[in-house]
């Protein structure tokens, strides 16, 4: 089955046509600017993969806030964003020549899919995949399926107890200041320490207060969420010495409530580095439209 699949970053635009074994390392990659230059250089490449050989359905990720509900007004319509232009974009709108069906989800969402149906998820039940880098974002998948109310997952925007020796405790976030993104997203990094993560020392005050927020995270969607894995991709966890902080104060803050999530190996097999970074959101847009069939 070919389809057109699209990941719509904050920072770059991913499109591929194909099928979802196909589409890794053979995808377009376009910077995130305005809509109107992002979309017309988007449709350009569209166009020429469509006159070749038609494709049935878009399957489409998009950074949000988005209208995921198919049977809303406002299906693929990006919500309130600090990305300046794309508030009340509409996906529908700017696909429409192609008269194909579309399935919209959010990126994060999108690499959930990916990442539960065969990445570092495979087998497991319950998934959470959650991306640290421009913003914060989360996906669940159960089943197979992904998981949302009447709205998607908003984890970035969880509240979080602020380390007594941030420097930052106010955060950066536009809307609540001190929440999860606004502690630990990649402009709170570099607003806070003047840099990337990856620059500072592994024994860095930054890199030991990324582990502390994370931590938390990971905590409170164990609780809540009682997942088999949580998954955490995007550009901040490229930090070499992050993931293992983060597994370390889980088990400092959890103080063997669980026991089954005590040991290393529990915990080694609970929080986990995707296996599809970057195209991991490009992945499952494809498994979306192809579930159009």
């Amino acid at each position: 089955m070919r389809v057109a699949a699209i990941e719509g970053g904050g920072t770059k635009f991913l499109a591929a046509v194909g099928n979802s074994n196909t589409i890794t390392g053979r995808y377009t990659r376009i910077a995130t600017t305005t809509p109107k230059e992002t979309f017309s250089l988007l449709l350009d490449y569209l166009r020429t993969q469509y006159k070749n050989e038609p494709f049935s359905a878009i399957g489409i990720g998009s950074f949000g806030p988005l209208g995921v509900d198919p049977h809303s007004g406002n299906y693929g319509v990006i919500g309130p964003t600090t990305k300046p232009h794309w508030s009340q974009v509409s996906y529908p709108e700017a696909l429409g020549e192609f008269q194909v069906p579309l399935a919209i989800t959010t990126d994060v969402n999108a690499a959930a899919l990916a990442e539960a149906t065969s990445g570092a998820g495979r087998g497991c039940k319950r998934v959470i995949y959650v991306t640290v880098g421009t913003g914060i974002g989360g996906g669940f998948v159960v089943n197979g399926q992904l998981s949302h109310g009447q709205f998607h997952p908003e984890m970035g925007h969880m509240r979080v107890t602020i380390h007594p020796d941030d420097p930052m405790p106010d955060g950066f976030c536009h809307f609540h200041g001190n929440c999860l993104e606004g502690l630990a997203c990649g402009p709170a990094i570099e607003k806070r320490w003047r840099g990337h993560l990856g620059t500072l020392d592994e024994n860095h005050l930054g890199v030991k207060l990324q582990a502390y927020y994370l931590a938390q995270m990971c905590v409170n969607l164990l609780l809540t969420m009682t997942p088999d894995a949580i998954i955490l991709g995007g550009g901040v966890m490229q930090t070499p010495s992050l993931l293992p902080k983060i597994r370390r104060e889980l088990q400092k803050l959890m103080n063997h409530y669980l026991p089954q999530h005590s040991s290393d190996a529990a915990v080694n097999a609970l929080i986990k580095a995707p296996t599809y970074a970057p195209s991991a959101g490009l992945i499952g847009a494809a498994l979306l439209a192809e579930g159009l069939r």
